[in-house]
């Protein structure tokens, strides 16, 4: 894991990304409209990211690699209605070539 990863964290307010020094980046839980997940291939790996988008059109990228990434995948189910938390999982074998997935959408 990179030393210089951002931070995942999730709140009662929603989901932040720390990038450190102070950038904090994040969408309140009733503003996320649909949550897409994709796979690109880099030189030695195959990086999995999850996008939280909103209505506005403002979204969030985060990588499954990230420190927080597991506790923030488990309260987007909770706080999410619908979400299945195995479809988190089974974008684990997402290839670079699949199309990105939708995982939710809000009704």
């Amino acid at each position: 894991m990179d030393p210089q990863a951002p931070r995942l964290y999730a709140d009662p307010r929603g989901i932040w990304r720390d990038d450190g020094a102070g950038r904090v980046h994040g969408i309140r839980w009733a503003d996320i409209d649909g949550i897409d997940g994709y796979a690109i291939d880099v030189v030695d790996r195959k990086l999995i990211f999850v996008e939280l988008g909103t209505v506005s059109g403002d979204s969030l990228e985060l990588r499954t690699d990230w420190p927080g990434y597991r506790e923030v995948a488990t309260a987007m189910s909770v706080h999410l209605p619908g979400l299945d938390l195995d479809a988190l999982k089974r974008l684990e074998f997402a290839l670079p070539d699949d199309p990105p997935a939708v995982l939710w959408w809000r009704d």
